[in-house]
């Protein structure tokens, strides 16, 4: 049998041990298209480390070595300025590599990370002289992708608007969500739940600075606190610089935790409800962030902002509630799960139904497709 083989591209360093979304993603498309039945030759590490693994599949394309495609992605900071001091030390290296594999016929598509730049969480947290260096290379980014591209994947339809100066960008547009783990591990909850008898337990894992707003979330469940248990993950660091945001609201049901893989798995299996009640605005509108993805996967219902990515998925799927942002809303849906614990259960079966189609091998699968 003829063997299958393609090109993985990202422009940086993948920490093995990292567990951001950003990390997360590539790890888990390679291990898609290997599940998908290929060889997946990549090029990811900084500029010498690229080098090398560029020359090696070009010197495979002129012995005959057939890739049925390309699939990079793109880094959270432009192409050029991934080295560790960040000086574009190889600043033909990664477009001269896809023009070289569009001249052999191999058909690119990219994975767009994020277009925080645009925005004003990124205008107000990064210097001037940053910023007067970066913006103009995330903007040559978009100048290569134009002409070099056959798809340009996107993580929501939302953020197309903010790409409208590049027509013929947007023509090659598709949508490619994150993907989750189809967790056979832990055990699905089909017992009946007693709510009123017993808390309702509230997982959130997720960032709580700048981009993501707890404040309305904890005010509400530490208002609950006899009928509601929360566990906040966030990062140890995060949770340092932005606690007196939150501590004028905790109440002696919210615990906060720092754990990530692995352990998680006990909190997962004790949790009724995941949250994705985490703020509104603009950006919030078209980022999908990758936990959602977490929580299918561990067939947990989910609570989600309505007006975001988030909470439209939600609500399309039928996998959870999408409320308004504010106290009463959210106080209503969590009184309602406790007065109505079946509900959850329907949700968890609809999540069943529905995740192998959100699978990460399902997304490597639309790759595939797209691009073969």
């Amino acid at each position: 049998m003829k063997e299958k083989r393609c090109i993985f591209h990202i422009p940086n360093y993948i920490d093995p041990n990292s567990k951001s979304g950003s990390s997360l993603r590539p790890k888990k498309m390679i291990q898609g298209f290997k599940e998908n039945g290929y060889i997946v030759d990549c090029v990811m590490g900084y500029g010498k480390e690229r080098k090398i693994q560029i020359e090696h599949i070009k010197d495979n394309i002129r012995k005959g070595v057939k890739y049925d495609f390309l699939y990079a992605e793109s880094s959270t900071m432009p192409t050029l300025l991934t080295e560790k001091n960040h000086v574009p030390r190889y600043p033909m290296l990664d477009f001269k590599f896809f023009k070289f594999c569009k001249a052999h016929n191999i058909r690119i598509g990219l994975f767009y990370r994020d277009i925080q730049w645009k925005f004003s969480v990124y205008k107000d947290n990064v210097s001037w002289y940053k910023k007067c260096i970066s913006i103009p290379f995330y903007r040559y980014d978009l100048l290569q992708y134009k002409n070099l591209l056959d798809t340009f994947y996107l993580p929501t339809d939302e953020m197309k608007k903010y790409l409208t100066e590049n027509d013929k960008l947007l023509k090659k547009t598709k949508i490619l969500m994150p993907g989750c783990e189809d967790d056979k591990e832990l055990l699905v909850k089909t017992e009946k739940i007693d709510l009123p008898l017993k808390p309702l337990k509230i997982l959130y894992v997720g960032g709580i600075d700048r981009i993501y707003d707890l404040k309305i979330f904890v005010e509400t469940v530490s208002q609950m606190r006899e009928e509601v248990e929360v566990y906040i993950c966030c990062r140890e660091n995060e949770w340092k610089t932005s606690k007196g945001l939150y501590e004028p609201f905790m109440g002696e049901n919210i615990e906060i935790i720092h754990k990530s893989g692995k352990e998680l798995d006990d909190y997962y299996e004790k949790t009724d409800l995941c949250c994705a009640f985490a703020g509104v605005g603009e950006y919030m509108k078209m980022a999908m962030p990758v936990k959602i993805f977490e929580y299918l996967g561990k067939t947990i219902p989910i609570v989600a902002t309505k007006g975001t990515a988030a909470g439209e998925f939600v609500e399309n799927s039928g996998i959870g509630w999408s409320i308004n942002y504010d106290i009463q809303s959210l106080k209503k849906c969590l009184k309602n799960i406790i007065q109505n614990p079946q509900v959850l259960e329907e949700k968890r079966k609809r999540e069943l139904e529905i995740k192998s189609c959100h699978t990460w091998k399902a997304r490597a699968h639309q790759v595939i497709e797209d691009l073969r």
